[in-house]
């Protein structure tokens, strides 16, 4: 399966994107954790430019904006990019949502002169275990980043565990995502990947566990990272 059908797979959701008892109540659940975390390690946000690199709905990116980044959306999926235009406009905020892949993306950029670096924060949230090249992903987006910029990530760690709980508990029993959402094949080991960012000189500063508390039915900080992860790094200045 191509990314492009990694995209498609979300195409079917439209507003469902903004309904927290919808099928996408596992992303309204984390979405608080997600923001407070990512944005405890920057501070002040106002004036930042933001990625927001497979943005969905907008769920993230809206929260950014809202405290003040300059924030550009980017995804593959077009009704996931129209539910998060609909839902800026009714909420009254600006943000720059774009139909297209980071390679894209640069292509864009490089018609007005783009160099390397000129975002301060990239977000990959929930959105590196559905690319077909990770490596080449990841080679791409880093150079969009500034030096000093923050690189914030979540995703699935590659487990027994996290194939029952992510996959099977989720999807079939607890509807907390559509069902075919995840491959498990896709899902991706910290080790690997503080590895492939270091490759494209990213420091990871820390990585936590986001463990889920089924009897209040949230989310939470730990230091389990056997199923869902999040973390960041920090591109070096030594360039």
């Amino acid at each position: 399966m191509t990314e492009n059908q990694e995209a498609k797979k979300f195409d079917a959701f439209g507003k469902e994107w903004w309904n927290p008892k919808g099928r996408f109540v596992s992303l309204h659940r984390i979405n608080p954790l997600r923001f407070s975390y990512f944005s405890g390690k920057v501070g002040d946000l106002k004036g930042k430019r933001v990625l927001d690199i497979g943005c969905g709905g907008g769920i993230l990116s809206e929260e950014f904006a809202k405290a003040g980044a300059d924030v550009t959306g980017i995804d593959l999926s077009p009704v996931a990019l129209d539910a998060a235009k609909e839902h800026a406009k009714e909420t009254g905020l600006e943000i720059d949502y774009k139909l297209a892949s980071v390679s894209q993306l640069i292509a864009d950029l490089k018609v007005g002169g783009y160099k390397d670096g000129c975002y301060d924060i990239l977000i990959c949230a929930e959105v590196l275990e559905h690319v077909d090249d990770l490596a080449r992903f990841l080679k791409e987006a880093c150079s969009l980043l500034k030096k000093e910029g923050y690189f914030f990530f979540s995703t699935l760690n590659k487990t027994l565990s996290s194939r029952f709980f992510a996959i099977f508990m989720a999807e079939n029993i607890l509807n907390m995502v559509p069902k075919g959402t995840h491959d498990f094949k896709r899902f991706i080991r910290p080790s690997l990947l503080v590895e492939l960012l270091k490759e494209n000189n990213i420091t990871v500063e820390e990585i936590k566990g986001m463990t889920f508390d089924p009897l209040r039915f949230e989310f939470r900080l730990s230091d389990s990272t056997n199923i869902n992860y999040l973390g960041y790094g920090v591109k070096n200045t030594f360039l």
